[in-house]
């Protein structure tokens, strides 16, 4: 089945078994994640599958004729669908989310709706509200770079790839939460040297990362036009939208760094209260997001200041006029783009992990500070710091030899560089090439 659908969609996504799964057994799935991510891709290779055991029909509300409906008569509209259906942005239509309750508890059935929509939860909160209970949340971010590694590698190998290699997940974080990385026997890998600076720029969604740079640009500066004026004025009350795109080129800028609204509100010269709503729009229509400082009981002089990242280091780049040779020239911007970039592929790995994942940051007032703290529910924590050298120095490990010393919880700590080889420095602790998060080591 999981074949099938691959074969349909072009590029594997590894989020598709756990979809699958969860359709399997709730009434109401919804596929969250950002506009352009293929969501709808995903859906379409899912309607025309047929070895599912229900044959879906889909429905898109980004067609004008079917939100007319859905809007003047939801009753009507939903009585209508079929058995099984794809209901495509669903966040256009908030009037029909009653309706879908009553026909969830009139006829519960697994997988009878799977949604999607370009917005989090929280800028659709009466949908949540409606089906508490009868709906499961999975979100789809743009390509992972092991997705992008896993579609070369079967185009390349098409002809001898056998069906149980047709999707190969990335293992490294099995690999590390499970004590099992063998650092004797990893590969050497290519340096990534200036195809670091292309990766990044290219980011993850499909569509502009097939087009030349320029038009790359052009492309997320429209993609930015369209969720200001259609999905943000839809879906909120803020109506001074010139702010987003400011909002927006200024949060690209600061990725990577502590988040501070009073600073943000001071550059847009305007009142916190304002500048936190519309961070908020930004937050919630998947442009950037926080991630909150880690702690514990041992460690007393935390910073909490959240972290920003950008979600997409393709988008933040074009926003920032950044290309290729321009980003491997800025070396401190390229340090801290390489920070996103890491952090946009642990979080789509996060996604499709088995078991729940958080990422936190860590950074104390004696200068200790981890770019990733990664902590599995129930089992550990791992830390992560990112570099750009092709080199790694002891001291490279400093902030994560303070959490390993204050932590009983300690799994391992890694640094990420750009360099060949893994290698051991002390008991649990690693140097891994970036590119271990899409080549297994």
């Amino acid at each position: 089945m999981v074949t099938e659908l691959l074969a349909k969609s072009f590029t594997p996504r590894f989020l598709l078994p756990s979809l699958l799964n969860t359709l399997s057994w709730a009434p109401v799935v919804l596929l969250t994640g950002p506009r352009q991510s293929g969501k709808t891709t995903l859906c379409k290779a899912i309607q025309a599958s047929k070895s599912l055991p229900h044959k879906y029909e889909y429905i898109s509300f980004d067609d004008q004729a079917n939100r007319d409906f859905a809007h003047d008569d939801p009753v009507g509209f939903v009585e209508q669908l079929p058995s099984y259906v794809i209901l495509d942005e669903v966040q256009l239509v908030p009037e029909i989310y009653r309706q879908l309750k009553v026909a969830v508890d009139s006829h519960r059935v697994p997988g009878r709706f799977l949604l999607t929509g370009s917005a989090r939860l929280s800028l659709m909160s009466e949908l949540s509200d409606s089906l508490a209970g009868r709906m499961q949340l999975i979100e789809l971010y743009p390509f992972s770079q092991s997705e992008i590694h896993q579609y070369l590698m079967l185009n390349y190998n098409q002809d001898t790839v056998g069906e149980s290699e047709k999707l190969k997940v990335s293992s490294i974080f099995t690999q590390i939460f499970n004590n099992r990385l063998n650092i004797s026997e990893s590969k050497q890998q290519p340096r990534l040297v200036r195809e670091l600076s292309r990766r990044i720029v290219e980011g993850g969604y499909p569509e502009p990362r097939q087009l030349s740079t320029l038009d790359r640009q052009k492309w997320y500066h429209n993609y930015l036009r369209t969720i200001t004026f259609r999905d943000a004025y839809e879906m909120t009350s803020a109506r001074r939208l010139e702010i987003v795109p400011r909002l927006a080129g200024i949060a690209a800028a600061h990725s990577a760094q502590l988040f501070n609204l009073a600073d943000l509100a001071a550059t847009l010269d305007l009142s916190r209260n304002t500048v936190s709503e519309y961070v908020s729009i930004l937050l919630n229509l998947f442009l950037f997001q926080y991630v909150p400082s880690w702690s514990n009981n041992q460690l007393k002089r935390t910073v909490k200041a959240p972290k920003l990242h950008f979600l997409d280091t393709g988008f933040a780049c074009a926003l920032l006029n950044l290309d290729e040779d321009t980003l491997w020239q800025d070396r401190k911007r390229l340090g801290q783009m390489t920070e996103t970039f890491v952090y946009q592929e642990l979080l789509k790995l996060a996604s499709w992990y088995d078991n729940k994942l958080t990422i936190f940051h860590y950074r104390d007032r004696d200068r200790h500070e981890v770019d990733f703290v990664i902590e599995q529910s129930g089992s550990g924590i791992v830390a992560i710091e990112v570099k750009t050298r092709a080199t790694v120095k002891e001291a490279d490990f400093r902030g994560i030899r303070k959490l390993q010393q204050c932590s009983e919880n300690f799994i391992a700590g890694v640094v990420l560089y750009d360099g060949e080889w893994a290698r051991s420095f002390g008991e649990n602790l690693y140097a891994l090439p970036i590119a271990s998060l899409w080549i297994d080591v």
